[in-house]
């Protein structure tokens, strides 16, 4: 099973000549800080491949019951710690409201993330919609949680469903799609409202000591971009370079989480400044061809399969792809394994 597998994976240890060795996870985070992403992002060789692995609520029940620890991240040695821009209120008892007011379907069947049923932006105009104020204190004080973790981790700051999926999820995908080539002024007016709303918030963080900012945005399908590239830099880029330069002016990195094909505008990317890159899903992206072309600019963060790969395959297959994963994606530092 895709958990099984997981569990495999996360028995393992991806040192410099391949060989994979059974470790009690517990002990790596003493011995694999921050500073080997670090030394990842600037490209230099390390002993050691830093590593990430994110759980499902589900599978990290799974993993509390069968190992009996109480803290899974210390736990798993994880390198990378995050907080998380999210506060939804309940609404009943599979329902919840998003900051934004985006109504989300809560329930076993939908998973961590759910689905959304209820778009509050109707129609093309923000006539009838508030934004909503940034909420500094909640801010500040996941700030101040994450820099009180004791674990030498690289940290980081998320800021999810941040720019096309924010669009979308207030107005739902058609519309939005539809909007960006029938109705261009409310396009502009929506996503110039949203980055305003993050530009405020960044203001609110980036004095507070941690690496980097995490983006999550979605724009890719299986094969190329979900708006296409000649939307995606009409609408979008524009104001990314913003957040970016601004992330970057405060002396943090930047990662972004965008799902999919990303091939089209990779360079758009690595002109914009992007340190950090997740997801690279293997089904998608020739890794030899990803490393060779991009490997010296961009850190990758990702790599293992968990659409086609871990679902299906395996023990012997899982330390055997890890091994190849490693191999091209891990030389000359430049990658984070998860």
């Amino acid at each position: 099973s895709l958990c099984d597998n997981k569990a495999k994976v996360l028995e393992i240890k991806v040192s410099d000549d391949c060989e994979l060795v059974g470790i009690p996870l517990s002990e790596l985070s003493a011995k694999l800080p921050e500073k080997l992403i670090i030394a990842a992002i600037e490209n230099r060789n390390s002993d050691t491949v830093p590593y990430q692995i994110d759980l499902t609520t589900g599978f990290t029940q799974k993993l509390m019951e069968s190992t009996g620890c109480r803290d899974p991240e210390a736990y798993l040695g994880n390198h990378l710690s995050k907080a998380k821009y999210k506060k939804n209120t309940k609404l009943g008892s599979d329902k919840e409201l998003d900051l934004f007011g985006v109504t989300w379907q809560k329930d076993p069947a939908h998973g961590d993330v759910g689905i959304i049923s209820d778009h509050p932006v109707k129609e093309p105009s923000l006539r009838d919609y508030s934004f909503p104020p940034v909420k500094k204190e909640f801010a500040r004080e996941l700030c101040g949680s994450l820099l009180a973790d004791e674990r030498e981790t690289f940290r980081m700051f998320l800021i999810t469903m941040n720019y096309f999926e924010r669009a979308w999820s207030l107005r739902g995908m058609e519309n939005i799609l539809s909007d960006m080539l029938l109705n261009e002024a409310f396009s502009h007016e929506l996503f110039e409202r949203i980055l305003q709303h993050h530009l405020e918030l960044l203001d609110t963080v980036l004095d507070y000591g941690f690496e980097a900012v995490y983006i999550g945005d979605d724009w890719g399908q299986q094969s190329g971009l979900i708006m296409g590239p000649p939307l995606w830099r009409k609408y979008i880029k524009p104001g990314m370079k913003q957040m970016f330069d601004k992330i970057k002016s405060r002396g943090k990195y930047v990662c972004l989480h965008s799902c999919g094909d990303l091939r089209e505008i990779m360079s758009d990317l690595v002109d914009m400044g992007l340190d950090i890159y997740n997801t690279i899903q293997p089904e998608i992206y020739d890794l030899k061809k990803l490393k060779k072309e991009y490997g010296r600019h961009i850190t990758f963060y990702g790599g293992i399969s968990t659409q086609q790969f871990l679902p299906y395959a395996s023990p012997d297959e899982v330390k055997d792809h890890t091994k190849a994963v490693k191999r091209i994606m891990g030389k000359s530092g430049g990658y984070i394994f998860a």
